[in-house]
C-alpha cells in the first residue's frame, strides 16, 4: 500500500520519457512546486474573474438525518498512537494488556522507517530487516543488470557476500523524543498576521532541527501533530548502507495485480528482506522482533508499528465537504488520465514498459485509493458520523463561556476558507503550466515566464528564475523531445479537466475550448494552429522578446500570457490563505485539547505509531471473509483464471508445487489502523513477536482516511507462517529461515 495522499506528479515527465532511452536525458523544465489551491483573485481584474461556482459547502439532508441517528464509538479519530503518548489505560480496559516502559522501548527500537516511503522492522540481532516487496521494488530494479531483471525473476543472496547495496536507501530508527511545542510557539510575536506567524514557526522549527543535528550524530525532525497544535522533536539513528537480501519475483509479490489490490481474500507474498550495515559489517541490532512461526489466532490482540503517511480525521465537516465536492473527484479524473497515458507508453515495447512499470503501479494504486476514499465521502452514514462527532465537540465548546469566546467562530472561519478554495482551485490548476505536463503548455508557459523575467532589470528578477535561467533557455532553444501520442494525450487531459471544472464563461476556458467543442476537438484544432513545439519558432520569439510574444497569435502563447498573469498574482495570495488555514487548524487542535486533552491520537504524519487491533473475519459480499487464507487459495485462483495474468502462478510456485504445504496460512486480516506509509509494518503479538507483515488494506478500509471504523475495514498482512513456508519450501532460502527462527544462535 504505497499510496500517497497528495496529488501525484508522475505526468510531468511523461512526454519526455520515451526519447530518454535513445538519446540520454532531455533538457526538461525545472520541477514544479505542488499544485496550489489559492484564495480568490483581486476584485475587478478582467483576467481573474470568479469561476461562478458559488459553492455551498452544506451537508445534504440525508447526511443530517444520519447524524441525528449516529452513535459515536470513541475511536472516530483512529488508533494510530504515538510512542510518547501511548493509551496505557485504554489497552488495559479494552484488552487486559499492560504495556511496560521496557516493552514500549523495545518495540519502538525494533521498528524503522524505510527510506521516504515505507515502514520496516528488525527481525534479527544482525541487522536483518523485513519490509514489503513493493517497498523494496525500486532497490530490486536498481540492482538488476542488463541480462537479469530481478524484479521479474526474484533475488536471493545465498551468502552474506552476495548481498548487494540498495542505492541511496537508508533506514531511520527513532531513538529519542522531546516536546518542543512551547519553544515553537514562543517564537511567534504576539498579534502578527497569520503569514508572519507561519514563517516564524517555520524558522523556529528549522533552528531546532539544525541545533539538534549539530549537537548529535542523529537525523532530527520536528514533527507537527494535531495539525500544528503540538510539536515533538524526533531524533533518528540512520542506518546506511542497506543491502538487498531477498525478494520474490514480481508475480509472487504482486499476485493478482491491480484487480486484487485493496481487496480480500488475497494470496500475495508481498515480502522482502534487506540488511542494515555498519560500515562493512552487518549492524548490531539487539532490539528486534523474534519470529512466531505459527502466527496469531483469530480474536487475538495484535499490534502494528509503522509510519502512516497521512490521514484527515481532524478536519472539519466543511473541509470534508470540500474533499467530497471537489478535490477527490478532481484527483480521480487526473489519475484516470495519467493511468491511460502510462498504459499507452507501456504498450510501445518492452523497454518502455520497464521504464514506466513502477509509475503504472503507483498511479493505479493511488487511483484505487482515492476512488475508495471518494466512495466513503459519498457515504451518508460516514458523513453523518463526522457531523455528529463535530457537533458534540462544538456543543462542549458552546457550553463553556470561556471556550466559546476563544473558539466559537472557528468553524465558520474554516468553512469560509473552504468556500474560497472551491471557487479558485480549478482555475489555478488550469493556469499552472506544469499542472498535467502537456509539453505545449510547458514550453509556452516557460517561454512567457522567461521573456517577462528577462524584460526586467536584472536586480528585479525573481530569485527562483536566476539559477534556472540557462537551463530554461537551453530547453526552449533545444530540440523538442516528446512523443507525439503522449504529448497529445497530456494536452487532451488538461483540456478535459478545464472543461469539467471551469465555468463555461471563464476566460481561461474560452482561450482553450470554443463553444460547442469537445476537449478532443479543441485539442485537434489547437495542435493544428500552434507551432510551439517547433524549436525554431521558439527561438524567433526568444530573439523578439516579450513584445513579439504579445503580438503572436499562436493559441498556446496567447493562453500562456493570461495564465502566467493569473498564476503569478494568485501564487502570492496563496501563502496568505495557507497561513490562515494553518492558524485555524491550530485553534482547532487547542479546542480539541480543551475538551479531550491529548488522549485522542493525532492524524498520521509519516512518523512512528503503534496501532492495536485483533485478527478478525468480517462480513462482505453477502457472506463472511475468512480471517486467514492459505496457499490452496493461490493455486486455486490461478486455476480458476486458467493461469492468465495477473493470476498466473509464479514460476517458482509451479516448480515447487509438491513441496508446498497447501494448508499453511498465506495472508490474514486484522482491525489495526493503517494507511499509506504503513506498507512494511510488522504485525506483532503481546510478546513482541512477528505474526505478520502488513501490505494493504481492503476497499472497505479506504474511507477510514476520514473517520475510523472497524465493522468491515481491515488491514491485510502476509502471515508469518506463510513467509516461512515460502522461504523454506519454495525458495529454499534456508539461510534466512535460520536467521529468523534463531537456529544456530
Amino acid at each position: 500500500m504505497t499510496r500517497s495522499l497528495a496529488a501525484p506528479a508522475i505526468a510531468f515527465a511523461l512526454a519526455f520519457l520515451l526519447t530518454a532511452c535513445a538519446s540520454g536525458p532531455p533538457a526538461a523544465p525545472p520541477t514544479p512546486p505542488p499544485v496550489p489551491v489559492l484564495p480568490p483573485p483581486a476584485t475587478g481584474d478582467p483576467l481573474l474573474p470568479g469561476v461562478g461556482v458559488q459553492a455551498t459547502l452544506e451537508p445534504s439532508a440525508a447526511a443530517l438525518r444520519a447524524a441525528d441517528r449516529a452513535e459515536l464509538t470513541g475511536i472516530e479519530l483512529g488508533r494510530m498512537w504515538t510512542f510518547e503518548n501511548p493509551p496505557l489505560d485504554y489497552w488495559r480496559e479494552e484488552y487486559g494488556f499492560t504495556a511496560t516502559p521496557e516493552w514500549l522501548e523495545k518495540v519502538r527500537l525494533a521498528s524503522v522507517r524505510y527510506g521516504e516511503i515505507c515502514s520496516a522492522s528488525f527481525v534479527s540481532p544482525t541487522g536483518l530487516v523485513m519490509t514489503n516487496h513493493h517497498c523494496a521494488r525500486s532497490c530490486v530494479e536498481a540492482v538488476s543488470t542488463g541480462t537479469v531483471d530481478y524484479v521479474e525473476t526474484g533475488f536471493y543472496a545465498r551468502t552474506q557476500d552476495d548481498e548487494v547495496v540498495c542505492p541511496d536507501l537508508y533506514l531511520d530508527q527513532l531513538v529519542a523524543i522531546s516536546d518542543v511545542t512551547a519553544r515553537v510557539r514562543q517564537a511567534v510575536p504576539a498579534g502578527v498576521p497569520a503569514e508572519r506567524a507561519t514563517e516564524a514557526q517555520a524558522d523556529a522549527i528549522e533552528s531546532i532541527e539544525q541545533e539538534c543535528q549539530q549537537q548529535t550524530d542523529r537525523q532530527c525532525q520536528v514533527v507537527s501533530l494535531y495539525q500544528g497544535g503540538q510539536h515533538q522533536l524526533y531524533q533518528y539513528r540512520r542506518f546506511s548502507p542497506v543491502k538487498l537480501v531477498f525478494s520474490p519475483e514480481l508475480q509472487a509479490g504482486f499476485f493478482g495485480g491491480d484487480p486484487d489490490n485493496f481487496t480480500y481474500p488475497r494470496y500475495a507474498l508481498d515480502v522482502s528482506f534487506v540488511r542494515a550495515y555498519d560500515g562493512a559489517q552487518p549492524a548490531s541490532t539487539p532490539n528486534y522482533f523474534p519470529w512466531r512461526a505459527e502466527g496469531a489466532e483469530e480474536g487475538e490482540l495484535v499490534f502494528l508499528t509503522g509510519n502512516p503517511g497521512s490521514t484527515s480525521r481532524l478536519i472539519t465537516v466543511s473541509q470534508l465537504l470540500y474533499e467530497q465536492r471537489y478535490r477527490h473527484p478532481f484527483l480521480v479524473q487526473l489519475l484516470s488520465g495519467q493511468r491511460q497515458l502510462l498504459q499507452t507508453i507501456a504498450a510501445m515495447g518492452p523497454e518502455a514498459e520497464r521504464q514506466v512499470r513502477q509509475d503504472v503501479f503507483e498511479v493505479e494504486n493511488s487511483l484505487k485509493a482515492f476512488s475508495g476514499q471518494l466512495a466513503g465521502l459519498r457515504d451518508t452514514l460516514l458523513v453523518g458520523q463526522k457531523i455528529r462527532w463535530e457537533r458534540e465537540l462544538r456543543q462542549a465548546i458552546e457550553s463553556d463561556a470561556q471556550l466559546r469566546n476563544r473558539f466559537g467562530d472557528l468553524w465558520s472561519g474554516m468553512a469560509e476558507l473552504q468556500r474560497r478554495k472551491f471557487e479558485v482551485s480549478p482555475r489555478l490548476n488550469v493556469a499552472n503550466r506544469q499542472f498535467v505536463g502537456a509539453p505545449q503548455f510547458v514550453y509556452a508557459g516557460e517561454l512567457i515566464r522567461y521573456l517577462r523575467e528577462m524584460a526586467k532589470p536584472e536586480a528585479q528578477r525573481s530569485q527562483q528564475f536566476q539559477p534556472m535561467r540557462q537551463q530554461i533557455e537551453a530547453m526552449l532553444r533545444g530540440p523538442t523531445q516528446t512523443d507525439e501520442t503522449v504529448a497529445r494525450g497530456l494536452l487532451q487531459l488538461h483540456l478535459e479537466i478545464a472543461a469539467e471544472w471551469l465555468d463555461e464563461e471563464d476566460p481561461l476556458l474560452r482561450r482553450l475550448i470554443q463553444r460547442g467543442e469537445t476537449p478532443q476537438q479543441a485539442a485537434a484544432r489547437l495542435l493544428t494552429a500552434s507551432r510551439i513545439l517547433d524549436p525554431q519558432f521558439r527561438s524567433t520569439l526568444l530573439t523578439g522578446g516579450i513584445t513579439a510574444a504579445e503580438a503572436e497569435r499562436d493559441p498556446f502563447v496567447q493562453f500562456a500570457l493570461i495564465a502566467d498573469t493569473a498564476y503569478t498574482r494568485l501564487d502570492a495570495e496563496w501563502a496568505e490563505i495557507q497561513a490562515e488555514q494553518q492558524v485555524q487548524a491550530e485553534r482547532l487542535a487547542e479546542a480539541l485539547f480543551a475538551v479531550h486533552g491529548t488522549k485522542l491520537p493525532p492524524d498520521a504524519t509519516f512518523t512512528l505509531r503503534i496501532a492495536d487491533g485483533r485478527i478478525a473475519r468480517y462480513p462482505y459480499n453477502g457472506t463472511i471473509a475468512p480471517p486467514v487464507t492459505s496457499f490452496y487459495g493461490m493455486y486455486e485462483r490461478a486455476a480458476n483464471f486458467d493461469n492468465e495474468m495477473p493470476w498466473t502462478l509464479p514460476a517458482t510456485f509451479e516448480q515447487r508445487r509438491a513441496a508446498v504445504d497447501m494448508a499453511a496460512p498465506l495472508n490474514m486480516v486484522s482491525t489495526n489502523d493503517i494507511t499509506g506509509g504503513n506498507s512494511g509494518s510488522p504485525v506483532i503479538d503481546q510478546q513482541a513477536r512477528v505474526v505478520g507483515l502488513a501490505f494493504d488494506g481492503n476497499i472497505e478500509q479506504l474511507p477510514n482516511e476520514f473517520v475510523f471504523r472497524t465493522e468491515a475495514a481491515r488491514t491485510i498482512s502476509v502471515h508469518s507462517a506463510g513467509i516461512l513456508e515460502a522461504l523454506r519450501n519454495v525458495y529454499q532460502a534456508q539461510r534466512i529461515v535460520n536467521e529468523l527462527t534463531g537456529a544456530g544462535r
